[in-house]
């Protein structure tokens, strides 16, 4: 775009009503994707084993581990919606360090996972993992990405990133309270995989919707 023309348009728009801080954004898209994760996971029932999995101390670490890779991730996000990313432009590479201590986690109950083990589980297209953690996914994603886009990103890959992985984290929490089914290898393929690609996806989305030049 003209940086003159740039210029004319901001001045035509007159003073614009200053962002909220990045803090009360999150907070309340949080509140509100927690309320939505509970009413999606009570309507769609939860494991029925829950109770015996909140005594297993890898189950509970990888849920922390999980939710806090979707929370600073959405405050990745958010940062990210300002130019200068609220002066922490470190904040985009956080959730990858509560990645690893998820991965870690994971292979801990994952001892005897195997390449054979992967290749039959990929076999079974067993599709409607990824449809519901698409599903989970994408209100309170339309809702982040509105709330970025409201700013002024200019790293838009990362934004979009950050942002998809928060919600695709969130949904792969919900999976794990709600499918009874501790398969490695299915966890792996059918879980894990679908975050990631959804992630990849959300670099350009991010690209093509949150441009604001």
């Amino acid at each position: 775009m003209n940086t003159d023309r740039l210029i004319d348009e901001l001045v035509a728009e007159g003073a614009q009503k200053p962002l909220p801080h990045p803090m009360k954004q999150a907070m309340i898209w949080l509140i509100g994707t927690l309320i939505y994760l509970a009413a999606f996971s009570v309507y769609m029932g939860f494991r029925a084993d829950i109770a015996v999995k909140f005594a297993d101390p890898l189950y509970i670490a990888e849920l922390v581990f999980m939710s806090l890779t979707a929370i600073s991730a959405g405050w990745a996000a958010l940062c990210l919606s300002r130019p200068d990313c609220f002066q922490m432009p470190w904040i985009k590479y956080v959730p990858f360090d509560f990645l690893v201590f998820w991965a870690a986690v994971a292979l801990l109950g994952a001892e005897n996972l195997n390449g054979a083990q992967i290749f039959h589980t990929a076999t079974l297209c067993q599709f409607d993992c990824p449809w519901h953690i698409l599903l989970f996914s994408l209100p309170p994603g339309i809702a982040l990405f509105l709330l970025v886009r409201k700013g002024a990103p200019v790293q838009l890959y990362w934004a979009g990133s950050m942002a998809t992985l928060s919600v695709t984290a969130f949904a792969y929490m919900c999976m794990r309270l709600l499918e009874m089914n501790d398969n490695p290898a299915h966890l792996l393929v059918w879980h894990t995989l679908p975050v990631m690609i959804l992630s990849l996806a959300g670099m350009l989305a991010g690209k093509f919707t949150l441009r604001w030049l």
